[in-house]
């Protein structure tokens, strides 16, 4: 990163390395490493088949774009399924989301950089974002989608929007939200052009699909069971006082800069932009409420709370700075008292008992069927396949009636020589800790 351009009209060009971003990037890998890493089962333990040569939607049952999982299959096809790998795959996006950030504010006085960074890294995890999830990977699009959308190239927005559809599908609101500022200002032939470039990705993954003989599956589980099938639990869209408050509290620097910005007289990308990003990224927490799914629209805070205090007005810049340097403190000491600094990544390997029922596994034969009951990857620790090359997450049971996969699976269940691994449900059950283990 080189620090070049211009600065208040004074020319700054060097071909130094940006140090100050330097160190702001090593803090924030600091603090990733010693907070927990959450590698949850519904994206991982769908990347390790993959990576085995099973296919999404064909032989493995979820209603999530596959732009996780895949990414998630190639890495444990070069390496194996280690949590190193986990925890780098939750880092590396957020921290190229922090550099996009950084390099738009090469040129703002370095204590708007600190604040800024900081702002990002206290929202980052304070809505939970060191996990393996895909909004954590739609970190990094949010400021060059809204880059794009304020230099008028509507294609390669759409494009960026698209590959953040193949992550999650609700990114679609993105989409939504560009559109329809492109409508009000009557762009109504961007907001085509933006729709079709967005449309792509899809199409040609889709494509992709269909070639291997799953392309159906893959409309079914991504499209129709997502509108059809309701998850058991998922309340409508019932925040907690808490969580609102947060929300508006992240969002009001960017609100603020929004309102005082003028045509021509902001560097890009414009506040108004990033506005729409944010609110396209945070509706993603529709409809069950949960702030890991607003992650994504944090690079645009952040942004718009730096843009706001590098405003010339002592009386806007002063507060805008004093408000950011509260929050994060704040927020950043509820992240310190609420969080266990071990660097574990929960749900792989936190619980012992639970690792030596992964020892015990992995000196079964490699061709041992696994049919696990519990919420966790354990398939994927001990790199044992489920029985009958299907696959449903076990406690997901609002999907079993798609397609019979609940039938299919307790079928392939009973299959001679499958290991089923629950849970102890008498005295007398054998097995590790909590844990009992059964052989057909």
């Amino acid at each position: 990163m080189e620090a070049r351009g211009t600065h208040r009209g004074v020319e700054v060009s060097s071909s130094a390395p940006d140090a100050l971003a330097l160190v702001l990037l090593a803090a924030h890998l600091l603090i990733a490493l010693a907070l927990r890493t959450v590698a949850w089962p519904e994206v991982t333990a769908p990347g390790h088949l993959w990576s085995r040569g099973w296919l999404m939607y064909r032989d493995i049952r979820f209603q999530h774009t596959p732009g996780t999982m895949g990414t998630l299959a190639l890495g444990f096809a070069a390496f194996g399924p280690q949590a190193w790998f986990l925890r780098f795959y939750a880092i590396v996006w957020p921290l190229l989301a922090h550099f996009s950030l950084l390099r738009e504010t090469r040129h703002a006085r370095p204590i708007v950089r600190v604040l800024a960074s900081a702002f990002f890294v206290t929202l980052l995890f304070g809505f939970e974002g060191n996990a393996v999830w895909p909004t954590v990977v739609m970190t990094a699009l949010a400021i060059p989608i809204a880059a794009e959308l304020s230099r008028g190239r509507v294609v390669r927005a759409g494009l960026l929007i698209g590959i953040a559809i193949l992550f999650k599908q609700t990114a679609a609101f993105v989409l939504l939200a560009a559109m329809l500022t492109c409508a009000v200002r009557g762009r109504l032939r961007d907001a085509a052009r933006m729709f079709l470039a967005a449309s792509a990705p899809y199409a040609l993954t889709l494509g992709v699909f269909f070639a291997f003989g799953a392309g159906v599956d893959m409309l079914r589980w991504t499209i129709l069971v997502p509108l059809t099938v309701k998850p058991a639990g998922v309340d409508l869209f019932r925040p907690s006082a808490f969580q609102v408050f947060t929300l508006l509290s992240a969002f009001l620097p960017l609100l603020v800069e929004t309102a005082l910005e003028r045509p021509g007289e902001r560097e890009r990308p414009y506040a108004r932009w990033l506005l729409v990003v944010a609110v396209g990224f945070t509706a993603i927490v529709y409809p069950d409420f949960t702030m890991l799914n607003a992650v994504a629209g944090v690079p645009c805070l952040a942004l718009g709370a730096a843009k706001l205090m590098e405003r010339r007005r002592f009386l806007v810049s002063v507060p805008a700075a004093a408000y950011a340097a509260v929050f994060v403190a704040a927020r950043g000491a509820g992240i310190a008292a609420g969080s266990e600094l071990d660097g574990k990544v929960l749900f792989w390997n936190d619980d012992p008992a639970f690792n030596r029922v992964v020892d015990r596994l992995r000196e079964t034969p490699p061709e041992t069927r696994v049919y696990s009951e519990l919420w966790g990857n354990l398939n994927a620790r001990a790199d044992r396949l489920p029985p009958g090359r299907i696959y449903v997450h076990p406690w997901f049971d609002w999907f079993f009636s798609v397609d019979h996969t609940g039938e299919r699976v307790a079928k392939a269940v009973q299959t001679p020589g499958t290991v089923i691994v629950g849970y102890r449900r008498g005295p007398r059950a054998s097995g590790v800790g909590p844990y009992a283990l059964t052989a057909r």
